[in-house]
């Protein structure tokens, strides 16, 4: 035995022994300091929101406004819940993105986010938890507050479209953020706004308008005035496109709740009949619509009804009106103001189309059949959007009541459902103005592709007279002038 370690030492006494051992260690620390070093970074990049976006769309950057909600006005605990194993959101590109997204609101949120990974199958007794609302499903992500919850399916983070071509959906951008602080804003408000689409009249029912209150955290719900009385906690009614006349106690109970501050939504088209009733309401409050189609061949897309108007400076629409894209106004009827200010009312212009819009008169008795601007047109410009402020001043102190007058075809589920136009930022705007307490952030997708490049029919004009006629035309020349002096020398 000691003959053995005695062969033993010597053979580590061996300076090539030595030095392999030197060399194996050094190499175990260096490893291990490398996973240190990873495992500290890890911790610190994601405690300080030291994380980089290096895409070329920004997926992953957090906007200013939603930073600010998260330091200033997120003022309660949130869990987030995501009912899938983490290494689906660490491996699979699909998830990938929305893993960072919600790393970064842990980051920015001050310790008030936290996100976990539950197997749903493995524990159903957390599944059994959430499920008030409808069932829980696989990758299905909750967020929720010591006051409420709110579920949203992996889908819903997703911007999705669909191939004209093939008419197959795919995934063509994130909307992870505007999805996640709406719902964290959901979670955390003390009463939720209440919401009422009026019914009893033939209205019309918009999917994405529901879609949209709902995001900006309003309880929905319906309301017939005919035999129901408007509840004090109405923050909105809204009111598309009725196909009959409202009664008088209807109109009187509509009054009533506009002088305890309510607000409102109307919504028409050219298809609403003569209501003389529902009319002289909308009267008082300084505005009519007109008979009167309204085209633009200079502003429009794609056709000339699909109108993109101008804004009127406003509070309500500042943090858009600046913006190079279009809110567009279908099928709109011309509003005309009846008054700028009387008592307690001021009207305001909001969107005005251009002046080389033109309007095409109509009767129940008759069809347009021309859209082409022809003799007899009436001449633009329209206001196609009017808002109503009433100022009701108590005790110092000022009480206001909007009614917010536009078209049916700007609400509609195809304006709506799509980022290519400012529709939908437009009534998030409108709703977070009438409504303080809605305060919904407002956030555009991320696209993983180019989007596409809206332009109006003038802009069109100059682009195919610049490339199709002045450049080809301007090549032949210079390029004759270039073969004549060669030919003269």
């Amino acid at each position: 035995m000691k003959s053995f370690f005695s062969k033993l030492s010597g053979i580590f006494r061996r300076k090539g022994v030595r030095y392999g051992s030197a060399t194996v260690v050094f190499t175990a620390l260096f490893l291990a300091a490398v996973v240190i070093f990873n495992i500290l970074s890890s911790l610190v990049t994601n405690k300080f929101n030291l994380r980089f976006d290096l895409t070329d769309e920004r997926l992953y950057e957090i906007s200013d406004e939603t930073q600010k909600f998260l330091a200033e006005e997120l003022d309660r605990d949130i869990l987030i819940t995501v009912f899938a194993p983490e290494y689906y959101f660490i491996d699979s590109d699909t998830y990938a993105p929305i893993r960072e997204v919600l790393l970064r609101y842990i980051a920015l949120s001050g310790d008030r986010i936290s996100v976990r990974y539950v197997d749903p199958y493995s524990n159903p007794e957390i599944v059994e938890q959430y499920t008030t609302f409808g069932t829980v499903s696989r990758f299905d992500i909750i967020i929720e507050s010591d006051l409420r919850y709110k579920k949203l399916a992996t889908a819903d983070l997703y911007e999705i479209s669909t191939s004209y071509e093939t008419e197959e959906s795919y995934i063509s951008g994130l909307q992870a953020e505007q999805k996640l602080s709406s719902a964290i804003s959901y979670c955390i408000m003390e009463t939720l706004p209440v919401a009422l689409r009026v019914q009893g009249h033939g209205e019309e029912t918009f999917t994405e308008l529901n879609a949209l209150l709902t995001s900006a955290n309003y309880s929905v719900d319906t309301i017939n005035l005919s035999v129901e009385e408007i509840p004090d906690d109405c923050s909105l009614l809204v009111i598309c496109s009725p196909e009959r006349d409202f009664t008088v106690e209807e109109i009187n109970k509509l009054d009533e709740y506009f002088n305890r501050n309510g607000n409102a939504l109307v919504f028409y088209d050219i298809n609403v009949p003569e209501l003389p009733v529902f009319e002289r309401f909308m009267a008082d409050w300084g505005v009519s619509y007109d008979q009167v189609l309204v085209a633009d061949s200079t502003r429009s897309i794609s056709h000339p009804t699909n109108v993109a108007p101008s804004f009127i400076s406003h509070d309500m629409t500042s943090s858009i009106a600046s913006s190079n894209e279009y809110v567009i106004t279908p099928s709109s009827r011309a509003i005309s103001i009846l008054y700028n200010q009387y008592e307690w009312r001021t009207t305001y212009p909001i969107l005005v189309t251009s002046s080389g819009s033109y309007g095409k008169s109509y009767s129940s008795g008759t069809a347009i059949t021309n859209y082409a601007q022809e003799d007899g047109d009436v001449a633009g410009p329209f206001n196609v959007c009017v808002l109503t402020e009433q100022n009701m001043v108590s005790n110092l102190q000022s009480n206001y009541s909007r009614i917010l007058f536009c078209s049916s075809g700007m609400a509609s589920d195809e304006m709506l459902s799509t980022d290519t136009f400012l529709n939908n930022k437009f009534f998030l705007q409108a709703l977070n103005y009438m409504n303080e307490d809605s305060d919904s952030i407002v956030v555009s997708s991320k696209y993983f592709q180019s989007t596409t490049l809206s332009i109006v029919a003038s802009q069109a004009n100059v682009i195919f007279w610049a490339l199709c006629i002045i450049l080809p035309l301007s090549t032949l020349v210079i390029g004759f002038v270039v073969w004549a002096r060669r030919r003269n020398k």
